[in-house]
Order: structure tokens, then sequence, then C-alpha cells
């Protein structure tokens, strides 16, 4: 039972998101408000109606809404024991209630060994003593041999050289998987130490291998000038500098000392320069899949399109994708795939080019609300680093295109090539700026 300095604490850190989310204050019954006023005597006992009213406001939190308070306010480690006692003294517990007692511990004991400046030992005491008072059945059989293959993650873990071994290892998902079949006992301190012993160890690994991947894309992010006009010329001239060597040498991880400035040199004489595609997996990016979001996308816009002769502007959840009549038209106009002529590059050029900003404006969102996550922002920073990729070789596709226009005498496709290469343009700044 929580105590009335947990109950105000908690109800603090609860009330202050909803009030945020809601936009407005939060009616308080009467005898919260006077839970919520004493001063004195912060050890006793709250009555059961303030638990039951703590679980209601617990109910309307997500944890990723928990997660971005805490990152941006802090928490005492008072305020933190006390939600984690809160959650786990549950009668019923939901996935959300294991989200977030895995990761309010996990970042409990971060936050003291980064007090403490040294690692945390095997953590069983301390979760104990957290959760003093508790009663900790014995552990099934099942739980027990769960148990067993947490050591083999880590075995794992520590044999990872570079992030794509972490993702192409899929452990992630399958520590979490692996979380989930502990059902309610999870929360027993046995299963709750190993957790926590693990988040730690993979957490510092995750970031080892992460860091120097997450600079060079933010080097290559910013390798563009800024300040520059948007005249055709200097579009021109911007798009050669981004596209010439940044990306082609991305994903060489300690093979090149910065980006963008160069072939370098290689690792040895007959070593060969990794493909594109290598590069971005080298990065742990699943190149196929992204490929596969993109053609899937680019059809349900030409359904959308062809099915609304009127639409000129795709909804989406980060802003309004406005077309112009000759974008519109490019999805409305169907080119077999073998003709080979000028119409049907110029309609497919347009189209990739829409369909990579749409994408865009799907994943800024996503990226944003997760970004405060341990990893679930992982997937969306992919998917941009990846569309921030083809985006710039776009790019080059319709600069390649516009000049083609002129030298056949068509100044006016050109204009329209430009005026789409313009917007593409933007959308990678608003990509290059998030990094």
């Amino acid at each position: 039972m929580a105590t009335t300095g947990e109950f105000q604490a908690i109800h603090a850190i609860y009330q202050t998101i909803l009030e945020k989310e809601l936009k407005h204050s939060l009616p308080l019954p009467a005898a919260i408000q006077e839970i919520l006023g004493k001063t004195g005597a912060t050890s006793e006992p709250v009555a059961s109606v303030a638990e039951q009213w703590l679980a209601l406001l617990d109910l309307a939190v997500s944890p990723h809404w928990m997660r971005n308070y805490i990152h941006e306010r802090g928490a005492e480690d008072a305020a933190l024991r006390g939600l984690i006692r809160f959650l786990v003294s549950k009668k019923v517990h939901s996935q959300d209630d294991r989200d977030k007692v895995d990761w309010l511990t996990t970042y409990l004991f971060r936050k003291r060994e980064e007090q403490k400046r040294r690692p945390t030992s095997w953590p069983k005491a301390d979760v104990e003593e957290i959760l003093d008072g508790f009663e900790s059945p014995m552990l099934s059989r099942y739980a027990e041999d769960l148990l067993m293959e947490v050591p083999a993650l880590l075995d794992e873990v520590k044999f990872f050289e570079n992030f794509s071994q972490v993702t192409d290892s899929r452990i992630i998902q399958r520590a979490r998987d692996l979380k989930n079949q502990f059902g309610d006992e999870f929360f027993n301190p046995d299963v709750l130490a190993a957790i926590v012993n693990y988040n730690l160890i993979f957490g510092d690994r995750f970031h080892t291998l992460l860091k120097p991947t997450m600079e060079k894309v933010r080097e290559f992010a910013r390798g563009s000038e800024e300040g520059r006009s948007p005249s055709d010329e200097q579009i021109l001239q911007s798009d050669y500098r981004l596209a010439s060597d940044a990306l082609r040498h991305l994903g060489e991880i300690g093979r090149k000392e910065t980006i963008g400035q160069g072939a370098g040199q290689a690792g040895g004489p007959n070593s060969q320069p990794m493909t594109p595609e290598q590069q971005l997996k080298q990065l742990g990016i699943d190149v196929e899949q992204e490929a596969l979001y993109l053609r899937n996308r680019s059809e349900e816009l030409t359904m959308r399109l062809r099915s609304t002769a009127t639409m000129n502007s795709i909804p989406n959840s980060f802003a309004p994708l406005m077309l112009t009549d000759w974008e519109a038209g490019a999805f409305r106009t169907l080119f077999p795939d073998s003709e080979q002529s000028f119409r049907a590059d110029f309609a497919r050029g347009i189209c990739r080019t829409i369909t990579i900003i749409y994408r865009i404006y799907e994943e800024i969102p996503s990226y944003l609300e997760k970004k405060g996550s341990e990893y679930l922002w992982k997937r969306h920073y992919d998917s941009l680093v990846y569309l921030l990729y083809e985006g710039r070789n776009q790019k080059e596709t319709l600069a390649q295109l516009s000049a083609a226009s002129d030298k056949r005498g068509l100044p006016e496709k050109a204009k329209q090539l430009q005026a789409t290469l313009q917007k593409l343009d933007t959308s990678l700044g608003k990509v290059a700026e998030l990094f």
C-alpha cells in the first residue's frame, strides 16, 4: 500500500503529464485534494480510494508519456521507487505495467550508476529493498527455465562488433518476447534483477555500437551548405555536392575519418568499396524492407489519386502534402514498365519523388513520438536515414531529367521538375534537422 508521501510524489507526476496532454487542469475529488494537502505524517498509508484514483490516472498515462516526462524533468530516487512499488502492487497487471516497471527500474539503476560512477553489481538485493514488504512466492518451473535464457542473450551481446549485428540478430524483439512470457512473475525480485542486469549490459553495448553510426549519419545530414538560394543553378550545384561521395562512404565505419571529404584510403590493397546497399546495411538498416515500404506507398498513392480525380492534397499526421497538377497527373498516367520514353521517365521520376516525401511525412511524427523510448525509435530513425539516402539520389535523377528537358526544348517540363526537386529538398532538410 502506498504511503501519503509516495502518493503525493506519484500523483504530481501523473497530474503534470495528463494536464500537459489534456491542455487543461485535472479536476480532483475532495478526498484526493485532502491527501495532497497533508504536510506531515507522510509515511502513513493512504486509503484504498487513493490507490484506486492512482490506478485510474495510471491507466491514462502511457509508457511513452512517462518516459518523456522523466527524461525531460528527471525524478528523485524516492519518486521512482514509489512508482515501481505502486505498479508492482497492482492486483491486475497489463502490458503497459510491465513496460513501465522494466523502464523505471533500469532508469533508476542507471541513474545510481552515474551518481556512484561505477557499474551496478548483481542488483537482486537492491530490488528486494525496493520491494520490501511485498510477498515473493517461489518462481514456477516455467519461469526458472525462462530465466536460463537471459545469460544466453548476454553471451550473444558480448560478441556484437557492429550495429548491423544487433539488428540482424533481432535480439531486441527476442528479449522483449522473453520478458512478456514471464507474465506476472516478471515482477518477482529474481526476474526483475535479471532483467535490470540484462538491460544495463545490453544498453551499454547498444549505445557503444550505435554512437559511431549516429555520428556519421549526423555528419552526413549536416553536410549540406546552409543559406543557399533556391535558384535552379544552385539547386543543381548543391545536389552535386551532397550526392558526390557522402552517402557512398557512410557505412564504412572505421575506414573514413569524415564524410563527404573524398574517397579516402581503402583498408588494404585488395579491398573493394562497399555498395550503397552494403553501407546502409552496415548501419543496421533493412534496405529490402525499406524499399518495400516505398513501393507499397507508391502503389497506394497511385490508387488513391486515380480513384479521386479532384484530389490534390494527401493528408497525413505531419502536414498535408499539396500536389501540383503535374505531380497528381503523374500518378494518374499509366505507363507500362517496358516503355522507355521521356514522358514515362518524367512520370516515374515525379511519382518516386512524391512517394519519398510522403514517407518522410509518415516517419517524422513516429520518430518524434518514440525518440524518448529506449529502442522503439530506431526503426523510424533507420527509415529516415534510408529516405535521406534515396531522396538525395532522387534529386540527382530529377536534375538529370531537368537538363534533358532543356535539351529537348521543353522548358516548362524543366521548371516543373525543378519545382518538385525544391519540394524534395525542403523535405530532406526537415530530416537533416532531426540528426
